[in-house]
């Protein structure tokens, strides 16, 4: 981000609450002022899994769909935006002086998020209150009432609640076990294996293991310590039934 008085870039590690340039000591933003911001969704085949997550200051969550576009309101300053497609994440962090126009769009050829920001043209002044009541702007999906903590576990950026050694089949690894997922990490190479409890169908015992089957009658047996195993069990049948509305 660079000081839109001077024009040099803002240290990285600035603080979003100033409102001051270090460097020329110049105000970064009138507040008081509004600016659009319109997300457009693009390089996506339509589908419901094709839908772009748009998170802004870990506060309000909004879905667009390929092909279509968002349009919300936001006051002058520092602002974070966090997208999410499947399992990728990308977030940007922006200084608001104007209104803005952001492709966001999976490219399926790197893997990546990727974003193109514009500045819209004659914008600075912002917009004013008569003109933004006629303006169809996007309701946002969700509003978190805790703060991060709630898209933290969407994003899936929270901490585990357990951290256990285990293997499957061959592979010996890091079993992670989130609030709404559990993740396998095998010690043989980097690549996750994500379990959303969503799609899990039941947990059962097996063997001193524990079986975690899949819609598709896909099986997960991870083997779990003697120490921690009942916890573990318990932990995962009351929280996906919870997640899965009882199953």
């Amino acid at each position: 981000m660079n000081c839109p008085k001077c024009g040099k870039p803002l240290p990285e590690k600035l603080s979003l609450r100033m409102n001051f340039c270090p460097l020329c000591g110049e105000k970064l933003f009138e507040e008081g002022k509004k600016y659009l911001m319109e997300i457009q969704c693009a390089g996506q085949r339509q589908g419901e899994r094709d839908v772009m997550m748009v998170f802004v200051d870990d506060r309000s969550f909004y879905e667009v769909k390929p092909s279509e576009s968002i349009c919300i309101a936001l006051d002058a300053g520092f602002h974070t935006i966090k997208f999410k497609h499947k399992i990728r994440n990308k977030t940007i962090n922006l200084l608001i002086t104007s209104s803005y126009v952001i492709k966001v769009y999976y490219n399926t050829l790197s893997g990546l998020i990727e974003t193109n920001i514009n500045v819209v043209e004659d914008s600075q002044d912002g917009i004013d209150a008569q003109t933004l009541a006629h303006r169809d702007l996007t309701a946002p999906v969700m509003v978190s009432e805790d703060g991060r903590r709630t898209f933290d576990i969407m994003l899936g950026e929270d901490d585990p609640e357990y951290e256990v050694k285990v293997t499957s089949g061959l592979d010996e690894g890091i079993l992670r076990i989130y609030a709404e997922r559990c993740e396998f990490t095998p010690s043989t190479r980097h690549k996750k294996v994500v379990t959303s409890y969503k799609d899990v169908v039941s947990v059962k015992k097996k063997m001193g293991s524990i079986d975690i089957i899949c819609d598709g009658n896909v099986h997960k047996v991870y083997s779990i310590p003697k120490d921690i195993y009942n916890e573990v069990l318990a932990f995962l049948t009351n929280r996906i039934g919870e997640v899965r509305g009882g199953y």
